[in-house]
């Protein structure tokens, strides 16, 4: 997708050319697009708009801050000492309101949230057709109702403004209510979308299509089916949502797992959305700050130990993990299994052997950040099957995952791309669950949650996370703490330790928001 990036920079140097206010700092891409009505004039005016928002988010996503919420899963941790404080308060359960990385994820998200608002009041030019403008604002709608997805499913009850004149003593917004603004925003997206990547994975454009808003609107209500909500007819709608998209037959698995998370291959059929990244970074800084350092030289986090012991044999366990002393010196260095999925073209150590692979940076790289893929949309499928009387379906859409993650035993990246063209849909015995194994609606769901553990490691989003959490699962799991990981401080069971405080600069702002 990020090809398309350097046309978009000169649209958007363009766009600044028109604006009356000045923009301070052109690294976030988007705070001289907040301006008046008046800026927006025809669809060029919009696009530049919608650039802006997109520079926003992607600012927000470029590192691991986010992953500050996340660590109280069993699948990644940190060490003790350094500066790792910020990713081991949520993994030992002792969270704080000082949590640096938690407040810039929370000042990101409404950066990015006040940007939409405005563009969203804004951008109305006249003389431009309705369905122009309404594909223009899908865009953000779809970003708003991302950021609040992800702020209400960390922080919990949060303030939810909805135009982009701050208000300096709201109050917080039940996250309920929160969710169902997101719901509302992902339904605008599903309407008034246009993008020919709808027909066309190749397309390259990065702007949201349909298909990505019923992915994320599926996974809404996903959330809505377990904990602190219960609300278990929402599987109804999440099967819909997700048989759609696989009934489409656009989108679909690709055979080599590792091509997702490699920028060469990451345009491709199951990539349904993805924040851009790119290397080149004038005028606006758009690389991947998550690949490489932060997963190896800088160590910001690993793996638990018995999510790593656990961890199926197969192809996707030999690219996303390393404990080879011998080929990998980070390993040996902490002592912790190795997140090696992340490490493309940083030159770190990767068992796989990636084909043709380029070396860019050793901390910034072009490498999208892949925000939906149809892996998860068809593991919510299953699941959905699962709870709703289809156990057939749901074992089917469970083994075609299992089936490319195990790809036939292969280790190497050139063995994966010598088998057959979507050998994932011929039953494989050395892997596949049967309906004998699987023959209680319990069963088949602790496999689908198994899968979706290990299917997505490490990836934007904390799907481990939000899974332990609506099915209640976080004490249990931190049950099975390794000795050698760090130790707990607070204690799992305490529901109150799963949401993160609102950053405490913003609540001496606004004491509405104490909490």
């Amino acid at each position: 997708m990020k090809h398309n990036i350097l046309t978009y920079k000169f649209l958007f140097l363009a766009a600044l050319s028109l604006l009356i206010c000045s923009c301070e700092e052109l690294d976030e891409g988007s705070e001289g697009l907040q301006s008046s009505g008046t800026f927006y004039s025809d669809a060029n005016t919009l696009d530049a708009g919608i650039l802006g928002i997109y520079g926003t988010l992607r600012r927000n996503n470029w590192g691991l801050d986010n992953y500050s919420h996340y660590c109280g899963a069993d699948d990644l941790t940190s060490r003790l000492g350094s500066n790792k404080w910020v990713v081991l308060e949520s993994d030992q359960f002792a969270r704080t309101a000082g949590n640096s990385w938690s407040t810039n994820d929370w000042n990101g998200n409404y950066s990015t949230i006040y940007a939409a608002n405005s563009f969203i009041k804004n951008a109305h030019p006249e003389g431009v057709d309705e369905a122009v403008i309404n594909a223009a604002q899908a865009n953000a709608y779809f970003i708003r109702g991302l950021c609040y997805f992800r702020l209400a499913t960390t922080f919990g009850d949060i303030p939810m403004p909805l135009s982009p004149d701050p208000d300096f003593a709201m109050p917080l917004t039940p996250k309920r209510d929160v969710l169902e603004q997101v719901i509302s925003d992902f339904e605008f997206v599903i309407q008034w979308a246009n993008n020919p990547r709808e027909t066309d994975p190749t397309v390259n454009n990065g702007r949201v299509t349909k298909t990505a808003a019923k992915a994320f609107l599926a996974k809404t209500y996903m959330q809505l089916t377990g904990y602190p909500y219960n609300e278990t007819d929402k599987w109804t709608q999440v099967k819909s949502l997700t048989r759609e998209i696989k009934n489409d037959g656009v989108y679909s698995l690709m055979d080599d797992f590792a091509k997702n998370f490699q920028d060469p291959h990451q345009v491709n059929k199951e990539v349904i959305h993805a924040h851009v990244m790119s290397s080149e970074s004038w005028p606006i800084i758009t690389q991947n700050r998550v690949y490489g350092f932060r997963w190896a030289n800088w160590m910001d986090a690993y793996m638990e130990w018995t999510y790593y012991n656990n961890f199926p044999d197969g192809y996707r366990k030999e690219f996303s993990t390393s404990v080879d002393p011998a080929t990998n010196q980070f390993f040996v260095e902490f002592g912790n299994p190795i997140v090696t999925k992340f490490t493309y073209a940083t030159g770190a150590p990767n068992s796989t052997d990636p084909v043709g692979e380029v070396k860019e940076h050793t901390w910034q790289t072009s490498n999208d950040r892949i925000a939906m893929r149809y892996a998860e949309v068809l593991l919510m499928y299953a699941e959905a099957c699962a709870n709703t009387g289809e156990p057939d379906e749901a074992l089917e859409a469970l083994n075609r995952i299992k089936r490319r993650a195990y790809a036939k035993g292969s280790t190497k990246q050139a063995q994966v791309e010598a088998l057959a063209v979507e050998f994932w849909k011929t039953p494989d015995p050395m892997v596949d669950y049967t309906s004998t194994e699987l023959n209680t609606t319990e069963k088949l769901v602790d496999a689908i949650v198994k899968e979706r553990a290990y299917e997505f490691l490490g990836e934007v989003g904390g799907n481990r996370w939000l899974d332990l959490v609506r099915l209640d699962m976080v004490a249990e799991v931190n049950q099975n703490r390794d000795p050698n990981d760090v130790p707990l401080i607070g204690n799992p069971a305490d529901k109150s330790t799963w949401w993160t405080p609102i950053p405490s600069g913003d609540v001496v702002l606004n004491p509405n928001l104490g909490n």
